[in-house]
């Protein structure tokens, strides 16, 4: 596998530091972060799109209500 360099200040090594579980490398600590954050992001996108469904659902169970009461 090919590897590159990247710069970082050292604010951010030490940021990094924190995050970093026993003797895992900075590779696999960065890619344990971008996991983590796309499947919060994915659970928000589910979330707000279940809610979405729902609204539309309670609009349609309304109008039902509505035509079924001028019978």
């Amino acid at each position: 596998m090919q590897t590159t360099t990247i710069k970082l200040y050292p604010k951010t090594k030490h940021a990094l530091d924190e995050f970093r579980q026993e003797q895992e490398t900075y590779d696999q600590v960065i890619s344990r972060l971008v996991s983590q954050t796309k499947k919060k992001n994915l659970v928000k996108e589910l979330i707000e799109a279940y809610r979405s469904k729902a609204e539309e659902d309670i609009k349609t169970a309304q109008e039902w209500d509505a035509v079924s009461d001028v019978e």
